[in-house]
């Protein structure tokens, strides 16, 4: 608990640092005019930092400087444009997760540990000079005992318990947003930290990651062009990580004579392939997770956290992307509400409404012309906008796909994604819709059927035992009841105030009769009695008069950007 405290005490001042207090003035990520120094620092590091360009930027140093905890939680809200704005996604994609080197001998301890015995033992020879340094882990070259080039991935010593102690503060921080913004219902903060911390843990059992790159190779043994890097098992715990190293440039250092059209071309059918084919995909696929191999092909990399998807969650994609090509406000409204979930009724109008106005904005341009990054953003937003709760898996594949988007026109500026994207698209809905495929339309409307020929049966059933035992029960819920509710709650609230005030006003009254105790003077059961019975009277009047106007904050208009 000491710990906490102290840990909590280091992020207040952190953020102080930072200017925090002022991040969200404005939605656009800049400030409504320029930030003075606080009292006694002009002209000092920290008068700086909280000068130090847009709110955006000072958001994304603040965590950096926080720790890893909240370096990963950054890389989490870059792919929710839903929550908060697009300049607070560019620039937390821009993340910086680099720190000072371990000293080897530390790593070589943390290896004996992990592997239950020395490295020399492991290892014909480490590189003591690392390949990357990491807030969780830092990676060195290495030759195992057989003569395999290989790297190892080591995790920092202690980073556990430090992650745990942040995660424990952001659970109480978001139990706090949960019952004072009224976004919360939609963003569930609860429900994003549970979400981080399990992607987290995963991050940090390195034979979570070390699955995840055998399940690769296994799904790219038929694509030649591509080479996932081989775990060696006898050499892998949950705190280190070898595998097969591979010899390559990243693609934002690429060679000269390179044909970057082509790669461009590739990496996009790699992207469509993991998403429309295979179902997993690429959770982090940043340039510097792939590589240009010196023989032509490409290496991925960094494979801790993989997206998947259902073939329904793959219909759903591509039904809101044609609906989205043909400006089809009906269509991509419907597959909007059925792709979320809402706790209350989402008005079906209002939503088809707010995507054609949103259509509107993109009038005239070709799809392939649109940044996808933007329109996720303003869909994501549309959703959250009519409290439809969008499951995780998108959001992940939205930021994944930013990513992607992002090396393609780096690489190829004139490359129409949506003409790459189309012959999948049609793909998905020829198999939709061949009467005999075992995942087309026949044999799954076929399966339906047949499931529910035998759920009816037994669900009438059930009812009728109900019914004849009386345990049968109808539960109604609505806007008019819930408001019924709280007037119901309102009126007990003030009887039961007025007759607890009354009851110690005539109690009062028996105590000045009775008993003669007074206090220069006053009669104390007197005053005690009328004071406490006028707090009652109060607070009952406050209660009745202030409870409708105690709402929660909303955030809306600060984390979202608005255009004209």
């Amino acid at each position: 608990m000491l710990r906490d405290l102290r840990r909590l005490q280091r992020i207040a001042r952190i953020v102080g640092k930072y200017g925090y207090e002022r991040f969200v003035v404005r939605g656009d990520g800049a400030d409504p005019e320029p930030r003075p120094a606080l009292v006694g620092t002009a002209g000092t590091e920290t008068g700086d930092l909280r000068r130090s360009g847009s709110a955006a930027r000072r958001f994304r140093m603040m965590l950096e400087e926080l720790g890893p905890t909240f370096i990963k939680l950054g890389q989490v809200l870059s792919a929710r444009p839903d929550l908060i704005s697009g300049p607070y996604v560019e620039e937390l994609r821009t993340l910086q997760d680099h720190c000072e080197p371990i000293p080897f001998s530390e790593i070589e301890a943390t290896l004996a540990d992990a592997l239950k015995k020395p490295a020399a033992e492991c290892f014909r020879e480490i590189s003591e000079t690392p390949l990357a340094t990491a807030s969780i882990a830092q990676v060195h070259r290495a030759t195992t005992k057989q003569g395999a080039s290989v790297v190892i991935k080591i995790q920092r010593p202690g980073i556990l318990d430090d992650v745990t102690a942040d995660l424990e503060i952001l659970y109480r921080f978001a139990r706090l947003l949960d019952v004072a913004v009224e976004e919360s219902g939609v963003a569930e903060p609860i429900g994003i930290v549970r979400e981080f911390d399990r992607a987290l843990m995963e991050e940090l059992n390195f034979q979570h990651e070390a699955a995840n790159l055998r399940e690769f190779r296994r799904l790219h043994a038929q694509r030649f062009d591509i080479v996932v890097p081989q775990v060696f098992p006898e050499l892998t715990s949950t705190k280190v990580l070898t595998m097969s190293y591979l010899e390559g440039v990243p693609l934002s250092r690429l060679p000269e004579d390179v044909d970057r059209r082509r790669v461009a071309e590739r990496v996009l059918a790699e992207a469509f392939d993991e998403v429309f084919v295979d179902g997993v995909f690429h959770a982090d696929p940043h340039p510097g997770n792939i590589l240009f191999l010196s023989d032509g092909r490409y290496g991925i990399l960094d494979l801790g956290l993989l997206g998947r998807l259902t073939p329904q969650m793959k219909e759903t994609l591509v039904i809101l992307a044609l609906g989205v090509a043909m400006e089809d406000a009906e269509s991509v409204a419907r597959t909007l509400y059925r792709l979320g979930q809402s706790q209350t009724r989402v008005d079906m109008g209002a939503v088809r409404d707010d995507t054609a106005s949103l259509f509107q904005r993109y009038a005239g341009r070709a799809l392939g012309d649109v940044q996808s990054t933007v329109l996720i953003q303003d869909l994501l937003g549309l959703a959250m906008k009519h409290k439809i709760r969008v499951p995780a898996e998108y959001t992940m594949l939205a930021r994944s796909a930013a990513t992607v988007e992002g090396i393609v026109r780096g690489l190829a500026p004139d490359l129409d994604i949506a003409q790459v994207a189309r012959p999948y698209a049609e793909r998905l809905l020829v198999q939709r819709a061949a009467p005999f495929a075992t995942d087309g339309g026949f044999y799954r409307a076929l399966l339906q059927i047949q499931g529910i020929s035998q759920d009816v049966p037994l669900q009438v059933s059930q009812i009728l035992s109900d019914l004849s035992s009386g345990k049968f029960g109808v539960n109604v819920s609505g806007h008019e009841l819930e408001r019924l509710h709280s007037s119901l709650l309102t009126a007990a609230t003030t009887v039961a105030g007025s007759i607890l005030g009354a009851a110690f006003i005539v109690g009062a009254f028996i105590g000045l009769a009775r008993v003669n105790l007074t206090l220069f003077g006053i009669p104390i059961a007197g005053v005690v009695g009328g004071a406490v019975s006028m707090f009652l009277l109060f607070w009952t009047g406050a209660y009745v008069l202030f409870k409708p106007r105690l709402k929660k904050i909303s955030l809306m208009r600060w984390l979202v950007r608005r255009r004209p």
